[in-house]
């Protein structure tokens, strides 16, 4: 497993995202969740991400259940979401309530501090005030945070979203999605990042399970967790553009698809590190293969890029704004 330092201590390029164990990528049980963030961790995973609202706290609940509380064990979580009031979880960032989900989080955690500490989805105009970069800043200050940036979307047009973050020095990571079906504005955000000296998490890597193969076309029209909050149509587009690459590009390279689609992340952007999601564990074990690590051929990469950015209009998320703001589009 390779090793990224962030703020002067070790997380594996790798990180466990364990809402995929919190019932928003399929039922798991409890007993297998355990065994799977265990088996993680003896795989070389040492960093796992999760948020307060995953399973409403189930996610860091878990994570102290599998790993209790060892010191080499990376965390990094998110808040945002107030999930403590009555019906669905809708965003929040004023002082009192951060403060307080920051408390509540660290108590279910048993830990002083966390590694990552994100704000979860913030809007533009959050962004644009002071209060989120204040209890960032006030967080680190007071060691409850090693590194505190923020947790981009769940939107796709992110990229106005990223520069006006970029623009503060309270933020030293930003995690965003990134894959080979869908590179803007991620692409674009982690060059942007390298520039301001901010750290970059990729997440989704698999783009819902259709670069690792693990659903097909038929299975998608079952899929009723997290995944099916996709746009009408994306996933037709998703598998016709992914056919396209693997004929074109993907069949002739060594590893299994959900292997390239890692190495195609590491070698196409400046990422830190990904988060990887299942409730299987061989599929970790798949992902932390080497073939996962190797750096494609440039040409490779630079045709993926090509056939991305061929298709990307037609697909029901475009992200439009943020191809023009990226100067793509």
């Amino acid at each position: 497993m390779q090793k990224v330092i962030l703020a002067g201590v070790e997380h594996s390029r790798l990180s466990f995202g364990v809402y995929s164990l919190t019932g928003m990528y399929g039922e798991v049980s409890e007993a297998e969740a355990i065994k799977v963030l265990r088996g993680a961790y003896k795989l070389g995973i040492n960093s796992f991400d999760t948020a307060d609202v995953y399973g409403r706290g189930r996610g860091e609940t878990l994570l102290v259940k599998a790993l209790g509380t060892m010191g080499d064990v990376r965390v990094a979580t998110k808040v945002g979401y107030d999930f403590y009031s009555e019906g669905h979880p809708k965003r929040r960032y004023d002082l009192d309530y951060l403060w307080e989900a920051l408390r509540r989080s660290l108590r279910r955690l048993g830990r002083s501090s966390v590694d990552i500490l994100y704000l979860h989805n913030p809007p533009i105009e959050v962004l644009r005030g002071r209060t989120a970069y204040e209890f960032l800043k006030r967080a680190r200050r007071e060691g409850l945070a090693r590194m505190a940036g923020v947790a981009l979307g769940p939107e796709t047009d992110i990229a106005e979203e990223a520069l006006e973050a970029l623009n503060h020095s309270e933020v030293e990571v930003l995690q965003f999605v990134y894959n080979m079906l869908e590179q803007e504005p991620g692409y674009t955000i982690a060059r942007w990042s390298r520039k301001h000296g901010v750290s970059t998490v990729a997440r989704v890597p698999h783009a819902g399970g259709v670069l690792d193969e693990s659903v097909s076309p038929e299975d998608v029209k079952s899929i009723s967790d997290h995944r099916s909050l996709r746009r009408a149509g994306w996933y037709d587009w998703a598998f016709r553009t992914y056919l396209k690459m693997k004929d074109e590009v993907l069949d002739r390279l060594p590893g299994t698809p959900g292997q390239k689609a890692i190495s195609f992340i590491f070698s196409s952007a400046p990422i830190d590190i990904i988060v990887v999601i299942s409730n299987e564990l061989s599929r970790l074990e798949e992902y932390v293969g080497r073939e996962s690590f190797e750096i494609m051929p440039p040409s490779a990469v630079r045709r993926i890029r090509e056939i991305y950015l061929e298709e990307v209009e037609s697909s029901p998320e475009a992200p439009l704004k943020s191809l023009r703001l990226s100067g793509v589009a």
